[in-house]
């Protein structure tokens, strides 16, 4: 049809434009496909689309050259490019909306995120081709981003409140669309009856999916940040108080606020600021004080992402092994297999340095693959039990299950000896998957432990669901019982409701004798801890 709206997807890995075009799938678009740069300005010559998508590391041409290219053809210079990266430093970012891109998706990309953004995106394109403009938003007919910063860039003194209906992008899901771009029209509308009266004169911009932004310049520098959070708060609070009414819909409107000054880099540190109140769920945030720790810590993600994949490719990827005590036949009976990462420097890394990057830098499998390959091989140095920790994360992988699946179909013995052990406090997608996998597994002998059992999202609905062999004891509750009479009452009461289910519990977190006299004296089956022994290299077989 000739209405219908195209999309370029621009990156090298196939899984990659895969997983794009699942989430744009019932969208409508007419999806094309890109494997560099080099491709990608032919393919935009060729098939003219009215956005692009782009990666921006890739052979032959990246994402920025590509951009430069395509942004020199005067057809394309208002052709929306939303460039989807992991890349989180400041400088690239800025040198991506130099050359011409329009904003930026996190990778791993959130769905909604990336529909909402293409949806706003294709239909500015729209717009572009029928009145060649690109100064307004569609939906509200308010100034947008591009007016924004064109708007910085002439500014003397520049003051920028950025601001975001809160939780917005549930709306589509919970209103439906059509009810959720109502809602934000409504909240436009109203806006300037909200903000403080020394903010009234200032100008109203649109810069995306619920979110706007207030700029006030100044002809002196007369800038204060206590001054700026009040109006900030007095806004937030009139926001708080007020309901937009549709036809069928009544809305309570909530805010989340960022504010920053200074113009070099102003909308950049000011969305920072953004995510930053909506990740640490404060209301208002003044993003000056915290730009520098931002981009320090973004700066210590990126040097440990190289860490991580310089241990990947180096088979540094490595395994600790920590015993399980039977408090009964006072024997070690099992290890737990514990992720470790040694570094260039020969440093030992706990996974509380790496693990939680690794998911937001796409080599979180990567490690749970090498993991595997560890614990399936410490089986032929141990004769007890191995325990393999496997998160939601893990378990919705099918490399990783075929993995697993693999093993124990080739090894049937050893199989009866492993331990899977279900992360406690991650929420699970697909639990009908889940259940089929640990069914699968059970049936050639595996045993199911339960992590963290006590914190995060402990319910007895879970242990239905599970059906597991093993209750690990959160450490939180171990590791001061022998002072707090809380934590002794509620491991006292999982343990009676163990012993009922026939179910075994481990004690984590043993890291006294008073603590292990403790864990005896109420019958839990294992101590686990420092007290017992600290995770420790394999020692294999003629090996001293």
């Amino acid at each position: 049809m000739d209405n219908e709206l195209s999309i370029l997807i621009v990156d090298d890995l196939k899984d990659n434009r895969l997983a794009i075009k699942i989430a744009l799938k019932k969208e409508g678009y007419i999806l094309h496909e890109a494997v560099n740069g080099k491709e990608a300005v032919d393919k935009c010559k060729e098939l003219k689309p009215d956005v692009i998508l782009m990666d921006a590391m890739m052979p032959i041409m990246d994402g920025y050259e590509a951009t430069q290219v395509i942004r020199s053809i005067e057809e394309f210079n208002r052709t929306p490019i939303l460039m989807i990266t992991a890349l989180s430093e400041k400088d690239d970012k800025i040198k991506a909306l130099k050359i011409g891109v329009n904003d930026f998706i996190s990778k791993p990309f959130d769905k909604h995120e990336l529909i909402a953004r293409c949806s706003s995106y294709a239909n500015l394109s729209s717009i572009n081709k029928q009145y060649i403009s690109v100064s307004k938003n569609p939906s509200s007919n308010l100034p947008n981003k591009v007016a924004l910063l064109d708007k910085i860039k002439l500014s003397t003194y520049p003051r920028l409140i950025l601001f975001k209906i809160e939780d917005y992008e549930l709306l589509e899901e919970f209103y439906t669309e059509k009810v959720a771009k109502q809602i934000e029209i409504g909240f436009s509308k109203n806006i300037y009856n909200l903000l403080h009266a020394s903010c009234k004169d200032s100008r109203l911009y649109h810069t995306g999916e619920g979110e706007f932004a207030i700029l006030k310049d100044s002809l002196e520098e007369t800038f204060s940040a206590e001054q700026s959070y009040a109006e900030c708060e007095v806004f937030y609070n009139n926001a708080k108080q007020s309901t937009i009414s549709l036809e069928n819909y009544e809305y309570d409107i909530s805010i989340v606020i960022s504010f920053a000054y200074n113009k070099t880099d102003l909308f950049e540190d000011a969305r920072v600021g953004l995510n930053h109140a909506i990740k640490e769920g404060k209301n208002i945030v003044f993003a000056n004080e915290i730009i520098e720790d931002v981009h320090k810590r973004a700066k210590n993600n990126v040097e440990m992402i190289k860490v991580i994949k310089t241990a990947l490719e180096t088979q540094q990827v490595v395994s600790y092994f920590q015993p399980l005590f039977n408090n009964k036949t006072k024997k070690i009976e099992k290890y737990e297999s514990l992720v470790r990462i040694i570094d260039t420097n020969k440093k030992v890394l706990s996974p509380f340095f790496f693990l939680d990057i690794a998911k937001r830098g796409k080599y979180y499998s990567q490690i749970t693959q090498k993991v595997l390959e560890n614990s399936f091989e410490s089986l032929v140095h141990f004769r007890e039990d191995v325990s393999i920790n496997l998160s939601a994360i893990d378990i919705e992988n099918t490399q990783i299950r075929t993995q697993i699946l693999d093993f124990l179909e080739k090894n049937p013995l050893d199989s009866k000896r492993v331990v899977l052990e279900l992360l406690e406090d991650e929420i699970f997608r697909d639990f009908t998957l889940v259940r089929e996998f640990i069914t699968k597994v059970k049936s050639y002998g595996v045993k199911i432990a339960i992590d963290d059992f006590g914190a995060g999202y402990s319910n007895f609905e879970r242990l239905l669901d599970f059906q597991p062999d093993i209750l690990k004891i959160d450490g939180s509750l171990i590791k001061n019982i022998d002072k707090n009479e809380f934590s002794r009452n509620i491991v006292e009461t999982i343990q009676e409701f163990a012993t009922k289910m026939d179910i075994k519990t481990v004690a984590e977190f043993v890291s006294s004798e008073e603590i292990f006299t403790i864990v005896n004296d109420i019958g839990i089956d294992y101590s686990q801890g420092y007290f017992i022994d600290e995770p420790r290299e394999i020692i294999k077989k003629g090996e001293k």
